[in-house]
């Protein structure tokens, strides 16, 4: 009998803890916790993520069927009037890409648009297994995402040129310089954005490079002159 009533007692006052002090409410919204998703960066605000990608290039074009991790650091930096700044740091160590650029996005409920162009500084060096070799090169990236969000999820479209300009690479004591403009390519990307721990979000993409030369591997001097379908996938954590 006591057992009982003391069951009953407990019960009682933890209805009446939660009557008075009631759960707090769900406030996590994905719009600002984004990377890919086109969304009203807040002004002055200071985003930055890291991740890998994988990458599988076309095997006549390494001779070898090859899986290549390439490190990655993308930051954010908001602006007043619906826009702001996007850098990119992709690396393997021996070639490296920075791009940055400017973004204008709008978001209408849940869906968003977002609209950019970003110039881009690749430099590689291969010393090694018999190659001497070196590349400096200037690419510019237009580019348009389209977003649509849920509570705690987001789903980005993101498509984009690739604009070669001046291209110097050396190959011991031989140096091939290109000035003219030329357009390589493009890719599509698909990014899903999903909070994982508190407001952590993780951030998994894929991404299709069809382009006639792949950035980290010009230094091995491909002959090739076609487009190529290379396939990406990129995995990266909000920090």
């Amino acid at each position: 009998m006591k057992i009982r009533l003391t069951l009953y007692y407990l019960l009682f006052i933890n209805l009446l803890a939660s009557a008075q002090f009631p759960a707090p409410k769900e406030t996590f919204d994905i719009t600002t916790h984004t990377m890919q998703f086109p969304h009203h960066y807040k002004k002055w605000g200071f985003q930055v993520s890291a991740g890998l990608s994988m990458v599988k290039p076309p095997e006549d074009l390494l001779e070898s069927s090859i899986q290549a991790p390439l490190a990655n650091v993308h930051m954010t930096f908001g602006l007043p009037w619906n826009l702001s700044l996007e850098s990119d740091l992709t690396t393997i160590i021996v070639s490296n890409q920075l791009r940055a650029g400017p973004r204008l996005s709008f978001l209408f409920r849940n869906f968003g648009i977002k609209g950019g162009w970003d110039i881009a500084c690749v430099y590689g060096r291969l010393n090694q297994s018999g190659f001497n070799n070196s590349t400096q090169a200037w690419m510019q990236y237009p580019n348009i995402s389209l977003g649509y969000k849920l509570k705690k999820m987001a789903f980005t479209l993101k498509g984009e040129l690739v604009i070669v300009g001046k291209v110097s690479t050396n190959s011991g004591e031989i140096e091939v310089s290109r000035s003219k403009t030329f357009l390589n390519g493009g890719t599509l990307s698909f990014y899903m954005e999903q909070r994982i721990h508190h407001n952590k979000v993780l951030i998994v993409g894929l991404k299709d490079n069809y382009v006639k030369f792949y950035w980290p591997t010009w230094m091995l001097f491909s002959t090739f002159n076609r487009f190529y379908h290379i396939p990406e996938l990129y995995i990266s954590w909000i920090l």
